[in-house]
C-alpha cells in the first residue's frame, strides 16, 4: 500500500510539475521538438532501410525529393537516415557527458563546500578553480587528435566530461556553503553521521533541482562540443553524428557545388537541438527559482 501511494504521489506531482511549466511561453516549444528528435533519433532509425553510414548505398548528389527526403550525399549516402542516427548519437552523447560530469561536480563540489576552509576543502577548491582555468576547446582538440584511433561515443562523453564539471562544481560548492550553516545540516553533522550520509540525506533533495537544470545545460554543451570537433575531423569519423557529417559536406565542398542541403540539414538539426534543449532548461530554471516564479506571478 505504502508503494502505490508514493506512485500516485509522484504521479500526481509530476502532472502538477508539467503543468506548470506549461505556463512558460519558451518550455513548449522545447518539449515539443524535444519528442520529435527523440523519435527520429531512437525509434525511427531503428527502421532504416539500409546502414546510412555506408558510402554507396544510394545515388549520389540527388536533391530533396520524396525518395530522398532530404537528398543525397557525394559519397552515397541517404541524409535524412544520416540524420536520424546523428540525432540519436548526438543525444546518447549529451547524456554519457552530462551523467559523468554532473557526478564528478557533484563529489567536487560538495567536499570543497561541506569542509570548508579547512586544508582538504581548499584542496577541493583548488582543483576546482584549476579546471576552470584550462581553455577547453584547445585541449579537447589536442586529445581527439591524439586518441583519434580510439574514439566512439562514450570515449568522447568521458572526455568531455574531464572538462564538463568544473563550473558546476564552483556553483555546487556556493549552495553548499550556504546551506551547511542551517540547523539540520549542523544536527547531522554533530550527531556523528558519516560525511556521505549527509550528502545523501541531507544535501541532495535540497540540490535535486540544480542537478536537473545543470545536467540539460551539459547535455547542450556537449551537443556543441562534439559539433565543434566533428567539424575539424576530430570525432568518431566512422559513426554518423553531427559534427562528423557537416566535416564531410565541407571536405566535399558541399556548399560550392550547389549539394546546399548536405550542410544545411545537420546546421538545422543541431540548432533545433540545442534550442530545445535551452528552452527546457531555462523554463524548469525559472519554475525552480522560488524569486524569479514569486516575480512572475506578480507580473501576471
Amino acid at each position: 500500500m505504502r508503494l502505490i501511494s508514493s506512485i500516485c504521489y509522484l504521479q500526481t506531482g509530476f502532472k502538477k510539475f508539467f503543468k506548470d511549466l506549461q505556463a512558460f511561453k519558451f518550455f513548449n516549444f522545447g518539449f515539443a521538438v524535444l519528442p520529435i528528435l527523440l523519435f527520429l533519433g531512437f525509434i525511427l532509425s531503428s527502421f532504416a532501410p539500409y546502414d546510412p553510414r555506408r558510402w554507396g548505398t544510394v545515388p549520389r548528389d540527388l536533391p530533396p525529393s520524396p525518395a530522398h527526403l532530404l537528398g543525397t550525399t557525394t559519397v552515397g549516402q541517404d541524409v535524412f537516415w544520416l540524420m536520424m542516427y546523428a540525432i540519436k548519437n548526438s543525444i546518447t552523447l549529451g547524456v554519457i557527458t552530462a551523467g559523468f560530469s554532473i557526478m564528478i561536480a557533484m563529489a567536487m563540489g560538495f567536499l570543497a563546500g561541506h569542509l570548508g576552509r579547512r586544508t582538504s576543502g581548499e584542496f577541493f577548491n583548488m582543483i576546482n578553480d584549476s579546471f576552470c582555468v584550462i581553455p577547453g576547446l584547445p585541449v579537447l582538440l589536442i586529445l581527439s587528435f591524439a586518441l583519434r584511433k580510439h574514439l566512439n561515443i562514450p570515449v568522447i562523453g568521458l572526455i568531455l566530461s574531464i572538462f564538463g564539471w568544473a563550473w558546476p562544481a564552483k556553483q555546487l560548492r556556493a549552495i553548499v556553503l550556504e546551506v551547511k550553516e542551517r540547523t539540520y545540516i549542523q544536527t547531522a553533522v554533530f550527531s556523528g553521521s558519516s560525511t556521505l550520509k549527509v550528502f545523501w540525506r541531507e544535501y541532495l533533495p535540497f540540490v535535486l533541482p540544480w542537478v536537473m537544470v545543470q545536467f540539460l545545460s551539459l547535455m547542450n554543451w556537449s551537443v556543441g562540443m562534439e559539433t565543434t570537433l566533428g567539424a575539424f575531423g576530430l570525432s568518431t569519423m566512422g559513426e554518423a553524428t553531427i559534427g562528423t557529417t557537416i566535416y564531410w559536406a565541407l571536405n566535399y565542398q558541399a556548399l560550392l557545388r550547389g549539394i546546399w542541403w548536405w550542410l544545411v540539414s545537420p546546421i538545422v538539426i543541431v540548432v533545433l537541438l540545442i534550442i530545445a534543449i535551452y528552452f527546457v532548461s531555462m523554463s524548469v530554471g525559472e519554475y525552480l527559482n522560488p524569486r524569479l516564479r514569486i516575480s512572475r506571478m506578480r507580473r501576471g
